[in-house]
């Protein structure tokens, strides 16, 4: 049985339940919550407990490093 879908909150794309917030246990807590931030300025209502997907994660995380 497949598992579970959501929508990604910036996005609106289709993802697996189970991709959700995978890419932050990758990342530093400074890097974790910049990006946040910076979803954030873009996002004003959206929540760290929203729905992401990794691409519209990596996109604000890539950014931050610029």
């Amino acid at each position: 049985m497949p598992g579970r879908k959501v929508i990604c909150s910036l996005c609106q794309h289709e993802i697996p339940e189970k991709f959700l917030r995978a890419h932050r246990a990758q990342e530093t807590k400074d890097i974790v919550a910049y990006t946040i931030e910076l979803i954030k300025q873009g996002h004003p209502d959206w929540s760290e407990n929203d729905p992401t997907c990794q691409k519209c994660w990596d996109e604000y995380r890539h950014s931050s490093s610029r």
